[in-house]
């Protein structure tokens, strides 16, 4: 049983880096929820940008975009990282995962056609 759970783990993990769509359940009933989201999403041309705590660190997400839209983390430095593109055949992404130090995040993202940023409130 152990394993299994490590295993699933690692895979949440793994996607997470790898800048595919997590699914985070962060509702108070779920008490495996590995993410939550501690502030609002925001939207920009239809398009849902979200910042993540995940135990691994924070993390950010573009849903409901297209190819070519980016997402990335902004720490209150002005330090831009993680930066990621929504890849081909594909409707959402994921930034890399930054460790929970060097903070306070925000999530940021836009349409690939469009100048307009949105950024979600910084954790």
């Amino acid at each position: 049983m152990l394993l299994k759970k490590t295993a699933i783990v690692l895979g949440v993990a793994l996607a997470g880096l790898l800048g595919t769509t997590v699914t985070a359940d962060a509702s108070p009933s779920s008490a495996a929820a590995p993410c939550r989201q501690p502030v609002a999403s925001v939207s920009v041309h239809g398009r849902v940008i979200k910042l993540w705590l995940c135990d691994n660190g924070w993390h950010g997400q573009i849903t409901n975009g297209a190819t070519g839209d980016p997402v990335w983390l902004d720490s209150a430095h002005g330090t831009v990282t993680g930066s990621r593109k929504i890849p081909s055949g594909a409707t959402s992404a994921n930034t890399g995962t930054v460790n929970q130090h060097g903070g306070p995040w925000r999530a940021c993202g836009r349409a690939f056609n469009a100048p307009e940023i949105a950024c979600t409130a910084r954790n």
